[in-house]
């Protein structure tokens, strides 16, 4: 089970929020999600010599998630729902990523050619989930490996990296730079997996399609 199974009883609870917020347009709601990934880097990129910055990141990216789920609600309970939110809710998401996983391989915590790979690999299952939408199956979110799984398991790594005072992580005879470089070892294989799911459920709903 994936995180995104608990997505409609997450968008349940952040109604009342969307509300008190129906009066900033969607799109600032958006832009303040990729703002929220902007400063989780800029506490990766302090934490080498500010430990204490690695507890800021769940937060940052609790913000994250919230303003992806609140900016579509907005739009729909304000009516202001419209087919260029979705290109920037795309874009600002794929960038967020980018940020966030590239931008730990340039900090001491993870190795850059492990993140460099495991962003790439993000990016396909993302790009896998939104062909989806492209041939008519819809939107795919499905997977091991969805936006919520890498946010929880990024925040987790932050504050184990925290409680090791960025002590080096020795697992199998192998050394990792941190908790992070973990982290990233395992997304490879997972963001693989998540692609290979969303291709699968697209087959399925086309031929479910076709044989209508």
């Amino acid at each position: 089970m994936a995180l995104y199974d608990v997505k409609p009883r997450f968008r349940q609870f952040l109604i009342p929020v969307a509300d008190r917020l129906a009066w900033i347009h969607p799109d600032w709601i958006t832009i303040a999600g990729l703002g929220a990934s902007v400063l989780a880097f800029l506490c990766f990129l302090g934490a080498s010599t500010e430990h204490w910055l690695l507890l800021l990141v769940p937060w940052w990216l609790f913000v994250r998630i919230a303003c992806n789920a609140l900016d579509g609600l907005v739009a729909q309970r304000t009516g202001k729902a419209r087919t260029f939110g979705e290109v920037l809710n795309e874009g600002t998401d794929r960038l967020a990523d980018v940020i966030l996983l590239l931008g730990l391989g340039v900090t001491p915590l993870a190795s850059f050619p492990l993140a460099a790979l495991a962003t790439v690999l993000v990016l396909l299952s993302s790009y896998s989930g939104i062909l989806g939408k492209a041939v008519g199956a819809g939107r795919q979110y499905g997977g091991v490996l969805g936006k919520a799984d890498r946010m929880f398991w990024m925040g987790l790594a932050a504050l184990i990296t925290w409680k090791m005072d960025l002590a080096p992580l020795h697992i199998g005879g192998f050394e990792f730079r941190s908790a992070f470089d973990v982290m990233l070892a395992c997304f490879v294989p997972l963001a693989v997996i998540t692609a290979g799911q969303r291709i699968v459920s697209i087959r399925a709903r086309l031929n479910q399609s076709d044989s209508l």
